[in-house]
């Protein structure tokens, strides 16, 4: 729980970090389709990179440890969500955050099949 909790704060900053980028590239004029690209790309990435280090832990069932994972960034999202847009659910943020979730599970499983193995 605890490696759980630090992880959530890596991922806070990482969501504070990738606010700010976006936002000084739209504030220099790149198109708000490039920069919502960038964003669900990063969030991919950021959840199988945190998916992988959350399955080099678990001791079995990476995908169970992925799936807790993912669902309490998705929890982040969520309340940002509720903040920032007028469309809490629609049929594309169901998706996305979908794709986010299986990213998630994805490296988790490939972390746990990944888990160096030390013979005594």
């Amino acid at each position: 729980m605890k490696y759980l909790l630090k992880t959530l704060g890596y991922y806070c900053i990482f969501i504070i970090l990738i606010t700010f980028i976006c936002s000084l590239l739209n504030l220099i004029g790149v198109n708000s389709t490039i920069t919502n690209l960038i964003i669900f790309i990063s969030n991919i990435l950021m959840f199988f990179i945190f998916g992988f280090k959350n399955g080099k832990k678990a001791l079995s069932k990476g995908y169970i440890s992925g799936l807790k994972m993912s669902g309490l960034f998705l929890i982040i999202l969520i309340i940002i969500n509720l903040f920032t847009a007028r469309k809490i659910f629609s049929i594309t943020t169901i998706i996305y955050y979908l794709i986010l979730i299986l990213s998630g599970v994805f490296g988790s499983m490939v972390g746990i099949n990944n888990k160096d193995t030390k013979e005594h």
